[in-house]
């Protein structure tokens, strides 16, 4: 019996199995960061709380990206064009955990300068001297008794509207400053990963799920371009995801901005995806669709620091892994497995060992999700158990000993390894509706 659940089934050219994942990405670039915490983790969209979130910039790795060959014009043709920038929308912790939908992922739409109105920033200390020197333009401009500045209340360019306008400032290793996102923490390893920096979601993915009509109620209420849908801080349009690969630098053109960014992997959508958009768990959800068709955007780490407007444009301008696409990552490591191992969102791998080392090696892909799942399918390889490896062997960024000192009844359970017997029969037990149904009785118990 158990040979028939896992018996593989043979992948149909580009298309997943009829079922679904979840996922993200890791590696290292930019200078010493210290984040200080806020608010208290929350489902949906954790926060920052550790004081051990010093992180290291990797100055060689994000040397050596923006020193790569430039792509010629072919590569260089792809591209993107900002839509939408979105921070976080507070909410408390009372309503994060209550599971409704308008309290999960909550996005605000920034509400950026226009590209025509003065210089981009190219660094998070510029910020408050830029401000200094807009409230001083303002009243040179009052003085010049300038009506084209100030003729309507609330008018484009008037004293009121201008100071309205927010900075979507993005660092190395933080992304967008002033803001904390669940998709930039991992609370195990307590750190924030650099190779998670901003999340990108596309107009093109949206707007194919609108067209689905199995989710097209999901998009009835709002606008996604208001109040997005799968936690992203920038949305884009201009570009397929079968046309970026891991590692592709992108700058945005016509020297509007210094911010330079690296593709580090696709995103695997999570349940919380679910949850948002109000449909059920298992592959007749808004996640395994939006998993198994690559919907669900791609993650990039910040290599240099910059501004963000609404119009802004981005240009490939290194393109070192034309064979890993994310389309192509994604399907070699998630999208090949049997039935059973796409029900739990399992990583699988059914290719020559050669080219799951290459996979590994590529120095832009993240760890988190991607690497470390190639380790343990290296590992599976050689007849090994990975939950017997110390996990800091499979993930470099875990750190194992502080692990221990916070986790010392687990740990002298686990022993070597922060994993248990039953972590396979959870990752399928949070892919069914009875998950929800056993929380929320929990819950209920609880009060």
């Amino acid at each position: 019996m158990a040979n028939e659940l896992l018996e593989q089934e043979t992948p149909k050219d580009d298309s997943f199995p009829d079922l679904e994942l979840c996922c993200d990405s890791s590696s290292s670039i930019s200078s010493s960061v210290n984040s200080s915490p806020t608010n208290s983790p929350r489902k949906g969209d954790g926060n920052c709380n550790e004081d051990s979130l010093s992180l290291s910039f990797d100055r060689e790795i994000a040397t050596e990206a923006l020193s790569l060959p430039v792509a010629n014009e072919k590569e260089s043709s792809v591209g993107f064009s900002v839509r939408g920038l979105y921070t976080r929308l507070p909410v408390t912790e009372v309503e994060a955990w209550s599971e409704e939908p308008e309290f999960v992922l909550c996005r605000r739409r920034m509400r950026t300068r226009p590209m025509e109105s003065g210089t981009c920033i190219s660094s998070c200390s510029s910020i408050q001297k830029s401000l200094f020197d807009d409230d001083e333009e303002d009243e040179n401009n009052e003085d010049k008794g300038d009506d084209e500045n100030n003729k309507d209340k609330g008018g484009e360019n008037s004293k009121d509207d201008k100071h309205n306008y927010e900075t979507a400032m993005f660092e190395p290793v933080i992304g967008l400053v002033a803001a904390e996102f669940w998709h930039q923490e991992d609370t195990t390893a307590k750190m924030v990963r650099e190779d998670r920096a901003i999340l990108f979601q596309s107009q093109e993915n949206y707007e194919r799920l609108k067209s689905n009509e199995n989710f097209r109620e999901c998009f009835e209420d709002y606008d996604y371009m208001d109040y997005p849908t799968f936690g992203e801080q920038v949305i884009v349009n201009g570009c397929e995801t079968s046309d970026l690969a891991i590692g592709d630098v992108f700058e945005v053109e016509g020297g509007h901005s210094s911010l330079v960014v690296e593709i580090t992997s696709p995103r695997k959508p999570c349940s919380y995806v679910n949850l948002k958009h109000d449909t059920v768990m298992g592959n007749k959800g808004i996640q395994s669709y939006s998993h198994h068709n690559f919907l669900a955007g791609w993650f990039a780490r910040v290599l240099v620091a910059g501004e963000l407007r609404e119009g802004n444009k981005f240009t490939r301008t290194a393109h070192p892994n034309p064979k890993w696409t994310l389309t192509y990552v994604y399907k070699a490591l998630y999208g090949e497995g049997n039935r059973l191992q796409s029900m739990m969102n399992a990583s699988s791998w059914n290719r020559d060992r050669e080219e799951l080392e290459e996979l590994i090696a590529l120095p832009q892909l993240a760890e988190y999700e991607w690497k470390a799942e190639g380790r343990k399918k290296l590992f599976d390889l050689d007849g090994v158990d990975w939950k017997t490896i110390r996990y800091d062997k499979i993930d470099p960024h875990f750190d194992y000993d502080k692990w221990k000192l916070d986790n010392p009844k687990e740990a002298s359970l686990i022993v070597e390894h922060p994993s248990t017997t039953s972590t396979d029969f959870l990752q399928f037990l949070c892919m069914t509706d009875a998950f929800l149904t056993i929380t929320k009785a929990f819950k209920h118990f609880c009060m």
